[in-house]
C-alpha cells in the first residue's frame, strides 16, 4: 500500500510506536497512593491505647491521683484525641470497670455450664478470675477501681461482682454442698479476699504464683464453710 513504510502496517500507520518494555513505560504508570488504615480502625486503636494508658495510671497512682493530663501524657496522645473518646476520667474508669465485669460474666457463664459439682464451679470461677487478672491489664485496673472510695460507680460494681458469686454459692447450697449460713457472707468474703490477695502481690511484689494463691484462698474459705 502506498504511503506506508516497510516498518508500518495499516494498523500502526500514523500512531506512536507501542512500548512493550516495562522499563520504557514506567513513567506512564501512576504510582498508587499509600494504603491507609480505615478511619474506624484508627479510632479503635487510639481508644485502646488510651484505655491501656489509663489502666497503667490508675493501677500505679490510683483514681484520685490520676488526672486527664496524666492519661494524655501516658498515652503519648493529644488532648483532642483523648477527649474525643472520653469526656472525663470517670468515663474511662467506668469503661474499665465494665471490661472487668463483662469478663467476669463470661467466666461465670462458662463455669456454670461445665459438668462439675457446684462447689467446684465456685473454685473454678475464682481460678478463671485469677488468670484474667494475671493476663489482662485492663481487668486489673477495673478490679482496683471497684475499691475506689471517690468513684461513684465503684460500690455498685463491687455489688454486681458479689451477686455473680452469690449465684454460684446459692447453687452449691441448693445441691447440699454448702450450708445455708454461707449465703449471707461467703460471696462477699471471697471477693474481698480476692482483692486483698491482688493488692498484696502488686504492692509487695509477692513472687508466689498468683493463681495458686487464689486457689489456696478459695479452698480455705470453702473448707471453713463445709
Amino acid at each position: 500500500m502506498e504511503g506506508l513504510t516497510t516498518a508500518e502496517s495499516p494498523q500502526t500507520a500514523g500512531k506512536e510506536p507501542a512500548l512493550t518494555d516495562l522499563d520504557d513505560r514506567h513513567h506512564l504508570i501512576v504510582p498508587p497512593e499509600p494504603r491507609q488504615r480505615p478511619r474506624q480502625q484508627r479510632a479503635h486503636e487510639t481508644k485502646a491505647k488510651i484505655l491501656k494508658a489509663a489502666a497503667r495510671s490508675f493501677s500505679i497512682d490510683g483514681y484520685a491521683a490520676t488526672s486527664m493530663n496524666d492519661i494524655v501524657a501516658e498515652a503519648a496522645s493529644t488532648k483532642g484525641a483523648v477527649y474525643f473518646h472520653f469526656d472525663s476520667k470517670e468515663t474511662i474508669a467506668r469503661e474499665l470497670i465494665n471490661h472487668w465485669l463483662t469478663a467476669l460474666g463470661g467466666i461465670r457463664q462458662s463455669t456454670a455450664e461445665s459438668a462439675i459439682p457446684a462447689i467446684e464451679k465456685l473454685a473454678a470461677f475464682f481460678n478463671g478470675s485469677a488468670a484474667l487478672i494475671a493476663d489482662d491489664a485492663l481487668a486489673r485496673a477495673g478490679l482496683r477501681l471497684t475499691t475506689e472510695a471517690g468513684l461513684d460507680t465503684a460500690p455498685p460494681a463491687f455489688r454486681e461482682w458479689v451477686e455473680l458469686v452469690s449465684r454460684l454459692v446459692d447453687t452449691a447450697i441448693a445441691d447440699g454442698q454448702l450450708p445455708a449460713s454461707a449465703a449471707q457472707r461467703l460471696a462477699a468474703n471471697l471477693c474481698a479476699g480476692f482483692i486483698g490477695a491482688v493488692q498484696v502481690i502488686q504492692v509487695l511484689g509477692d513472687p508466689g504464683d498468683f493463681t495458686s494463691r487464689i486457689d489456696d484462698l478459695v479452698n480455705a474459705y470453702l473448707i471453713s464453710d463445709t
